[in-house]
């Protein structure tokens, strides 16, 4: 073999191996692609969530563009905008009419003799032979046909001053108070009659004693008092109307 040939062998050997190191490289670029200039700009500027808010207001993030005030958090019953938001508000309560006290009330007792009891049987029957009758608020009432408020009204003596409807049978009350509200639907001095007849009649068919507004036993003197009080009383509201 001659120098020249031999020289053209390695030229040849030589151009081989050059041409398979770059094979050999750009077969490893494949495998190993280069993260993109995008990716590597985005993953720069990202930045962790932080839980901290930002002193100036708001959540305090950055937008992932970096612009700050784009997203923020919902505000549930927080601090917000006190003039936006709305308080909820309960309907307000309908207006009671306003409660007219009576300008004068007349009281007389029945109180049980002897210290003995009195039924709920013979109150109850002594009450209907009285004209009256067993209604609101649980007590007895006399009214008239055409009237709505009663003209008087008889109590339990014992408070609150009820009686149980359903238990007439074994009932027992000490006495019972009747009383009558002015002005009423009659004129003081007609209602003021007929409340004392039926009184009367009460204690006589419950063997009670008669009582006026000071428990002390009921005189003709302080029925002529109570009397002349209440002829007075219509006559300055006959004056008024």
């Amino acid at each position: 073999m001659d120098i020249s040939t031999f020289r053209w062998i390695l030229v040849i050997v030589g151009v081989v191996i050059i041409v398979g190191i770059a094979l050999f490289h750009n077969i490893d670029k494949k495998r190993k692609p280069r993260a993109s200039r995008k990716r590597v700009h985005a993953s720069r500027n990202r930045r962790e969530p932080s839980l901290e808010r930002g002193r100036a207001g708001g959540s305090g993030q950055e937008h992932p563009d970096g612009e700050e005030g784009m997203q923020t958090e919902l505000d549930i019953g927080g601090a917000g905008d006190a003039g936006a938001r709305i308080e909820p508000t309960l309907d307000p309560e309908p207006e009671k009419p306003p409660v007219i006290l009576p300008d004068k009330i007349v009281t007389l007792f029945l109180q049980a003799r002897d210290d003995h009891v009195i039924t709920g049987v013979d109150l109850l029957d002594a009450a209907m032979r009285s004209g009256l009758v067993f209604g609101t608020r649980d007590i007895f009432h006399r009214i008239n046909e055409e009237d709505v408020e009663p003209i008087f009204s008889m109590a339990n003596l014992i408070n609150p001053g009820t009686f149980d409807k359903t238990s007439w049978n074994t009932m027992e009350v000490r006495g019972v108070t009747l009383f009558m509200a002015l002005p009423g639907p009659v004129n003081a001095l007609d209602a003021w009659d007929a409340m004392l007849a039926t009184s009367r009649r009460l204690a006589e068919l419950l063997h009670a004693d008669l009582l006026d507004d000071s428990h002390s036993v009921f005189t003709r003197q302080r029925s002529k008092q109570i009397r002349d009080e209440l002829r007075e009383y219509d006559r300055q509201k006959n004056q008024q109307s």
